[in-house]
């Protein structure tokens, strides 16, 4: 932070695994999710102003241009009208993160502009009033606001956050295809799914308990983008990894291994043979928090 200048990493979220139920009455579907968060991610900058202003940078910015109603402004006008302040700021969202990509992007960053606004316009909200403020923006933004190893229930909005958390060493990859989630969500309903089942946990043996796991979004995905099919293939090739699974609704699908440089070998091997995908090693424990 340099003068008014305010700085927060809007980090990139990861649903090491993804239990999802039948919808419910009001169309929202009941979860049950393990999230992390990367040491890597987009970067929301924040200065007074007299109004609200938004600029982009960073090449996956450009699937945002011509947004007139951004996840981040609306973040801001929310957290505006809920102190009733006049206050105004000029926001800028270096964007690394792809869109429609599994990763929780938009999510992440409308957290990350709430906590930088809510330092800039010292509010002094504590995070549990942001995260009831989120609710009405967005089911993600709450677990982003914390972004901190977590289980996530209900529709998003019940975060049970979780003790100490060794991070964990992997790889991020997205092959550049968006995926709508209201499609994938119309095609897992389209299987008559069953009720949700919990499934707490283990942090004692959390290999063999994540390997056990699933990502229920997954096969839905598979049917709207069947590219994601190689995305999983070529993880799994690269190098030795424990767990290799699709993050969210997908695009993006992630490996983890035994070790940081393992993990590094394998995204430079990655990067090399697909020069023209997000490939990112990264550590998923809490988020970053430059």
């Amino acid at each position: 932070m340099t003068g008014s200048e305010i700085v927060e990493c809007a980090s990139a979220k990861v649903n090491l695994t993804l239990r999802v139920g039948r919808a419910r009455e009001d169309r929202y579907h009941p979860l049950d999710s393990l999230v992390v968060f990367a040491d890597w991610g987009d970067t929301i900058t924040v200065r007074p102003a007299a109004g609200l202003t938004l600029t982009l940078s960073g090449e996956a910015s450009r699937a945002l241009a011509g947004e007139g109603n951004n996840l981040v402004l609306r973040a801001a006008r929310a957290l505006q009208h809920a102190a009733g302040i006049r206050a105004g700021a000029a926001i800028h969202l270096e964007k690394r993160i792809p869109v429609s990509a599994g990763l929780g992007g938009g999510s992440a960053d409308a957290a990350a502009t709430l906590r930088a606004l809510n330092r800039l316009w010292q509010l002094d909200l504590p995070v549990e009033e942001l995260a009831h403020l989120a609710c009405d923006l967005g089911a993600d933004i709450p677990a982003c606001l914390y972004s901190r190893p977590l289980r996530m229930r209900g529709i998003g909005d019940w975060i049970e956050l979780l003790g100490e958390f060794a991070p964990l060493f992997g790889v991020i990859v997205n092959a550049g295809i968006p995926v709508s989630t209201a499609e994938v969500f119309r095609r897992f309903d389209a299987g008559a799914p069953a009720k949700l089942t919990e499934s707490a946990p283990d942090l004692q043996n959390l290999p063999a308990w994540l390997a056990a796991e699933p990502n229920d979004l997954e096969p839905a995905a598979l049917s709207v983008a069947p590219e994601i099919a190689r995305t999983l293939e070529v993880l799994a090739a690269a190098g030795q990894p424990g767990l290799v699974r699709m993050s969210g609704s997908g695009a993006s699908c992630f490996a983890l291994y035994t070790s940081l440089d393992a993990s590094r070998q394998a995204a430079a091997m990655l990067a090399a043979a697909l020069p023209d995908w997000t490939v990112v090693p990264v550590q998923l424990g809490a988020g970053s928090d430059d």
